[in-house]
């Protein structure tokens, strides 16, 4: 019986018996033929199985609509299993809503919804919920993957405008068939291959994902090329052996899904653990003889079922390899009628050997890599010595190139990992390239591993790693808590995934080319004498100025001129980052000099994921995680200005904290609150509240936080003159070696707020380390006028600077190591200086260690005072 006629009788009892009444009895009936001993009627009771589900909806669908006298193009279909008539006892139902109207604030659409997702109208009324979701025309183009495979076998239940047969067109006219045939092989390859070849298992065989889907993989493969219903592709098997087999495995997984009912909880995403085949379930096929049947009849007729299904898995099995692999060893294009094909080697151009000029040459081997790259594809080795043959000796920038920097599927990386297989490809390209791959750097130099070209593709490697993570961290909602904020590698990587295509071409592009053009520092960098060489000659590869060396990608390849401008920027400024964030505290002006240089919050964005892909493993935060820190609070403050948002003061009322309590921690000033450290508030603020409140009895708080790769010494305490010194001081004595430091004062209250970044050392932190500086601070150790006899050398050269009004910075140069350095020059501005200290840095560059105490001065004492003070006693 058709599926048509089978719907009628379906409907016909609907209208008797009522919609709940008709399901059950009909499910009954096909359970009670499902435990017969008929072995040949699998895609009978699969038919008749569905029909209840699409009748009993296409009812639905024509009443609701009626009743509510929505007049626009509507339509109800069945898609995947439910549109080919193959449902088994635990199936999900699957249909779709089809508009040719908006689906945002649709209210028939919402009425439909309240029935059958909002409450359990529908449910209730026939027995079954019913699984659909809305799409309208304009989704077409967006289907991709199993969506759109669920769309092939689209079969219309209830259609009076005949929508359905418009989405089919429509699906034709845009959906990317190539696409379509590798999703289907790539389940193939990660599981259905497998599959095939393990068709004498009996411990576990998933009769749904290994067994029937195994055949529609060779269907899929057929209809994807038209974009046909499955029924079609049957009707024109040669075998009809082969369909047979497929009907049997529905037999089979029918009894199975009775046998199984009940015992296993549903998985949702269409996965049952009653497909799932054990032991057990092959010795139990006797049961569909009865139990009026003997031993022996029983144990003979589980043989040939079991007889059967082995051959059937086996039939299955290879009508899908031999129809995907004909497809490879035929050559599937990329679109009808397209000369790059994918073969059993990978992709090839057909036509290539047809080309003359070497622009001609270049369009098609560069297509061929971006088809490549769009479709994650392999090219056939063989096209090393066709299409690709000598491509040094005549590849040439054309529109193809800049296509694939604008290309946000696939591996740039790769594509170009396998351009490098071709020697001087990649100079014809980017002129200065191949001086550049060959030479050395810092990094070559210290690693001792790769060479330059090899640890360019790592960085645009990394910008992908970038993109991807940052979609799972955003996929997953990831919150961060008060104390808890984004650390710099998870505020990359989400902010990656925000830049569009000609921003995230700008990186790609700039990473390729970073040290080709001739910068206007190379000239006095190759002048120096005092570098060694690999040094002065690192940059500057191709002799081209900035100015001009992007001129021609633009004219030859399609590069748009804002990409170009982003680029330039990106070349001029890309220590911009790294420099700032090593010259001390992020203060306003450098916030500001920072908004002004990027202009829009577009291209700070794009600064920062530069450099943090050019950095991901040289210079990387679990290097030097105090600059990074740096890095991360300087892009918030700067990305503040273009998105003010709250003040982050107004959180302390939500926190709980009352108006006389706000007025305290408000205290700290902006300098805080418009900094990262506001968000550990939540880690002292109940602290400092008992500090101003019980002075006398209330001790310091020592916390070691870990702020991604950053570990931090946080303190608070009541403040008092040398509490810099006295901290500094006891980490020094603990063998704690420091980065940097920022120091927040509530002067109205006498509170300190303080955090130490702890330099990178592998031997980690002792127990006691909070114990021992809280006693150092209650007791004010390490300050005392007898210590400074003990204090560690201060070997160097010192200068005291005034960076602005009233705000200065001892600084000090030397060739030995940091050891204890910090500590000495806290505790001599104390006592020498008598200055209020708010920030410490040290950092090593090349043998050298910088030191930095930002502190201000007593009124009473002038800049050329502490000048004379610092010369005498420092």
């Amino acid at each position: 019986m058709s599926m048509v006629d089978l719907e009628t009788r379906a409907r016909e009892l609907i209208r008797t018996l009522g919609a709940r009444a008709a399901f059950a009895q009909w499910m009954a009936a096909n359970d009670a033929r499902i435990r017969g001993s008929d072995l040949d009627n699998g895609r009978a009771l699969a038919a008749e199985r569905t029909a209840i589900y699409t009748a009993a909806v296409g009812l639905w669908a024509e009443r609701e609509q009626a009743a509510f006298g929505y007049d626009r193009p509507f339509a109800v279909v069945a898609i995947g299993g439910t549109g080919r008539g193959e449902m088994a006892p635990c199936s999900d139902n699957d249909f779709a809503f089809l508009f040719d109207d908006a689906i945002e604030g649709n209210t028939f659409l919402k009425h439909l919804q309240d029935q059958v997702v909002q409450s359990d109208r529908f449910e209730r009324e026939h027995g079954f919920a019913c699984q659909a979701f809305p799409f309208n025309l304009e989704d077409v183009p967006t289907l991709g993957g199993k969506q759109l495979n669920a769309f092939l076998d689209l079969r219309p239940v209830y259609d009076p405008h005949g929508l359905g047969a418009i989405f089919r067109e429509r699906i034709r006219a845009t959906c990317d068939t190539f696409e379509h045939f590798l999703h289907v092989r790539g389940f193939w390859k990660d599981r259905w291959e497998k599959a095939a070849d393990e068709c004498e298992r009996l411990d576990s065989f998933d009769i749904k994902n290994d067994g029937l889907r195994l055949f529609l993989a060779g269907v899929w493969t057929l209809a994807g090329k038209r974009f046909q219903h499955s029924a079609e592709i049957y009707a024109t098997l040669d075998d009809p052996r082969d369909l047979a087999a497929y009907d049997f495995l529905m037999r089979v997984r029918a009894f199975v899904h009775l046998r199984q009912r009940g015992r296993h909880r549903p998985l949702g995403g269409g996965y049952h653990p009653e497909d799932v085949l054990h032991f057990e379930d092959f010795l139990a096929f006797g049961d569909l003889l009865g139990p009026e049947a003997g031993d022996r009849e029983r144990y003979e007729f589980a043989n040939e079922v079991r007889a059967r299904l082995l051959s059937a898995r086996r039939r299955v099995a290879r009508f899908a390899k031999g129809v995907i692999q004909r497809e490879l060893k035929q050559g599937r294009p990329v679109a009808p009628g397209h000369p790059i094909v994918l073969g059993l080697g990978g992709l090839s151009h057909t036509t290539a050997h047809l080309c003359q000029t070497p622009h001609e040459k270049s369009r098609a081997a560069l297509g061929l890599l971006l088809a490549a790259q769009r479709y994650g594809m392999p090219i056939d080795p063989t096209e090393l010595q066709t299409t690709f043959r000598n491509a040094g000796d005549w590849l040439e920038p054309v529109p193809e190139l800049a296509a694939l920097f604008y290309e946000r599927r696939g591996s740039l990386a790769q594509s170009f990992a396998f351009l490098s297989q071709i020697d001087g490809a990649e100079e014809r390209l980017f002129p200065g390239y191949a001086r550049f791959e060959a030479s050395l750097d810092g990094r070559v130099m210290n690693e001792k591993k790769l060479l330059r070209s090899a640890l360019e593709r790592e960085k645009l490697a990394a910008l992908e790693r970038f993109i991807e993570e940052g979609r799972q961290l955003a996929a997953s909602t990831i919150s961060t808590s008060a104390d808890r904020p984004l650390t710099i590698g998870e505020l990359m990587r989400l902010e990656a995934t925000q830049l569009d295509a000609e921003h995230l071409a700008a990186v790609r592009l700039a990473l390729k080319t970073k040290r080709l053009p001739l910068m206007p520092e190379d000239e006095a960098l190759r002048a120096d004498e005092t570098r060694p060489l690999h040094e002065r000659f690192s940059s500057g590869m191709s002799g081209i100025p900035l100015s001009q060396y992007y001129a021609r990608y633009h004219t030859l390849c399609d590069f748009t001129p804002e990409t170009l401008r982003i680029v330039e920027f990106l070349q001029l400024h890309r220590r911009e980052f790294k420099e700032r964030s090593e010259s001390g505290l992020n203060t306003d002006d450098k916030v500001r000099e920072l908004v002004a240089l990027c202009g829009d919050e577009n291209l700070l964005r794009t600064l920062l994921v530069f450099t943090g892909a050019d950095r991901a493993e040289w210079e990387s935060d679990k290097r030097d995680p105090a600059r990074w820190f740096n890095t991360r609070e300087l892009y918030e403050k700067a990305m503040k200005r273009f998105r003010p948002g709250l003040d982050p003061r107004a959180a302390l009322g939500a926190a709980g904290y009352s108006p006389q309590e706000r007025d305290i921690i408000a205290d700290f000033g902006d300098a805080f609150f418009g900094g990262s450290y506001r968000l550990y508030i939540g880690r002292f603020g109940s602290h400092l509240l008992r500090l101003a409140a019980r002075p006398d009895d209330t001790p310091p708080k020592v916390v070691v936080l870990r702020d991604g790769t950053s570990v931090i010494v946080g303190v608070a305490a009541r403040d008092y003159p040398g509490l810099a010194a006295t901290i500094t001081g006891s980490l020094w004595t603990q063998g704690i070696a420091l980065q940097q430091a920022h120091l927040f004062s509530a002067t109205n209250h006498h509170l300190a707020l303080d955090f130490f970044h702890v330099a990178p050392d592998a031997r980690g932190l002792p127990a006691d380390l909070a114990r021992t500086v809280e006693q150092a601070i209650t007791a004010r150790r390490h300050i005392a006028v007898e210590d400074e006899a003990h204090l560690p050398p201060t070997p160097g050269d010192k200068s005291l600077t005034e960076r602005s009004a009233g705000l200065y910075r001892l600084h000090c140069e030397t060739a030995n190591g940091p050891d204890g350095l910090l500590y000495a020059l806290t505790y001599k501005v104390f006592r020498h200086l008598r200055g209020n200290i708010y920030g410490l840095e040290a950092r090593t560059v090349k043998g050298r260690t910088f030191v930095n105490v930002h502190h201000n001065l007593p009124t009473d004492l002038s800049l050329e005072q502490a000048r004379a003070i610092v010369r005498e006693r420092f």
